[in-house]
């Protein structure tokens, strides 16, 4: 256990999926926690198992990509649990199609929502943290910032520019006692919500030639979030972990003689 008894966790995307276990990680390490997402009922739905951990929970209802509404969730957040040092940028959204099927809207809204989201909690929230001379920021990328996966071109754009926007800001906040780090998941199961329709639900999947530890589980990448923002991961800044059993291994090839 790491114990962040006295730490606040916000985090973004919080009312289901990847957000929901971070965020109940969190809970039951100590944290007091708020959770932002569009998702009311789901907020709501979310509140309620995390009450059960014994922590303090608040919940806001925003767009990550709204200014207004990201200074509004941080005002909040501060107002009813304290100073945020712990900050887990997990909100995105995905669209799956061939990349002249994307429409410019399609396009930046992805990039909105992943990677401008991302910016506005982070230059919201680090301020506070550098002059409190410590906090601890992990952004949710994808291994599709490195290799192809499926036809979603703009969300692996959306997911290499958050890597890039780790590891520069990283440099810059650590020698002011603020870490940021990241974590690129694979193929990871995770029940749908009413927002989300993710690309694997939870059903049973063993391994196969591109996926040899079969489907993650949300609880994977909730531990490797909470080593990252725990101090034992104090030396530790501008690094992205891929937590995804091997998806992101393999390279396809064409069999031996044939032409590639």
């Amino acid at each position: 256990m790491y114990g962040f008894d006295d730490k606040v966790a916000l985090i973004t995307g919080g009312a289901a999926g990847l957000g929901l276990a971070i965020a109940t990680r969190l809970a039951q390490e100590g944290a007091a926690v708020a959770i932002v997402d569009m998702d009311a009922d789901g907020l709501a739905n979310a509140a309620a198992q995390l009450k059960e951990q014994g922590g303090a929970v608040h919940t806001v209802v925003g767009d990550v990509s709204s200014a207004d509404d990201v200074e509004a969730a941080v005002a909040s957040t501060e107002a009813s649990l304290g100073p945020i040092s712990q900050l887990v940028n997990n909100a995105g959204i995905c669209l799956f199609r061939q990349y002249l099927d994307y429409s410019d809207d399609d396009f930046d809204r992805q990039m909105d929502v992943n990677l401008r989201g991302t910016h506005l909690f982070m230059s919201r929230v680090a301020g506070g943290m550098v002059e409190r001379g410590e906090g601890a920021i992990v952004n949710i990328a994808s291994v599709a910032a490195f290799n192809f996966t499926v036809a979603h071109a703009a969300y692996a754009a959306s997911k290499a520019a958050i890597v890039a926007l780790t590891r520069d800001a990283a440099f810059e906040l650590a020698s002011q006692g603020v870490r940021v780090n990241c974590v690129a998941p694979g193929l990871i199961a995770v029940p749908p919500s009413s927002t989300k329709t993710p690309i694997v639900t939870l059903v049973a999947g063993g391994p196969t030639d591109t996926r040899p530890m079969g489907f993650g589980r949300p609880s994977d990448i909730a531990n490797a979030v909470a080593f990252l923002l725990s101090t034992e991961a104090r030396f530790i800044i501008g690094t992205t972990i891929n937590v995804a059993g091997g998806t992101d291994l393999r390279t396809s090839m064409a069999l031996p003689g044939t032409p590639l």
